[in-house]
């Protein structure tokens, strides 16, 4: 092997590590998926989208276990509702990767990041206001959820069942462990306390990513060795960030969770233009 040849694929490695890094510190402060990291990175180092949309997701689920796993050791994780999300979300992953191939990505990634900074905003508010979503308090009479939500709330089996499924689509066809939307739904939908939703959305995305890395192993699209280097940055990242944020008390994780929804949001909008 060349001088040359190596010197190439020494700093590919280094650059896949570095995003994998960055990627996991995102997992491990919200539980949200590396894909606006682990993508954009791997393209510009000569990946197909394809196939970086397949490494994020096998980076995700390594990334997301080792985050669960520190979210359990701090007690923050609660799959009592959840395991409903993830039969969804599984099923879910495996249509959305077969639906990735067929899917403009341009509207899809704008609508995605206006989405992340509505959730920003409410994060933030949410946060300034010492407002935890969740907490006893919230479900006082005056304060109990109504209407559609409640509904949700009344069919946890279904609803679970039916928002994971949309959630494991959306993830299949974005190359997303789909943490954002999981994150949502616990803590919005079920009641979740903020620390609870960031460590239970991690561990459903394990198995969601997990099964839309299988479905574009399937199809070809999943560079092994790239996605391994970005693995193992992910699990460092992932770790130093989760025993970060389960230091903080519910309020300044709610902010750091729309202050981080905030960049990545206007990353993804101003990549789509």
């Amino acid at each position: 092997m060349s001088t040359k040849k190596l010197g190439v694929k020494v700093v590919t490695f280094v650059a896949a590590l570095g995003i994998g890094l960055v990627a996991g510190a995102v997992t491990g402060l919200i539980g949200a998926s590396g894909v606006m990291v682990i993508v954009p990175g791997l393209t510009l180092l000569g990946y197909s989208a394809a196939g970086a949309i397949g490494a994020s997701l096998f980076a995700d689920a390594i990334a997301s276990l080792v985050v669960a796993w520190t979210y359990y050791q701090n007690k923050n994780l609660n799959l009592t509702q959840g395991w409903w999300i993830v039969l969804g979300s599984v099923a879910g992953a495996q249509i959305g990767s077969v639906l990735s191939p067929r899917i403009p990505d341009v509207g899809l990634g704008n609508a995605f990041g206006i989405f992340l900074l509505v959730t920003a905003v409410v994060f933030w508010v949410r946060g300034a206001r010492g407002i935890k979503p969740g907490e006893p308090d919230s479900e006082t009479e005056e304060h109990a959820p109504s209407g559609f939500v409640a509904a949700l709330r009344r069919h946890v089996v279904a609803s679970g069942i039916g928002l994971g499924l949309l959630v494991g689509i959306m993830s299949g066809v974005l190359g997303a462990g789909g943490g954002v939307m999981i994150l949502l739904i616990l803590v919005f939908v079920m009641g979740y306390k903020m620390h609870e939703g960031v460590g239970t959305s991690t561990l459903i995305m394990a198995f969601t990513a997990a099964s839309g890395a299988i479905g574009h192993a399937m199809t070809g699209d999943l560079p092994l060795r790239a996605a391994a280097v970005a693995s193992l940055g992910t699990v460092v990242g992932g770790r130093v960030a989760a025993r970060y944020a389960n230091r903080v008390n519910e309020a300044v994780l709610s902010k750091v969770v729309g202050a981080v929804f905030g960049l990545l949001g206007v990353a993804m909008v101003v990549q789509m233009l």
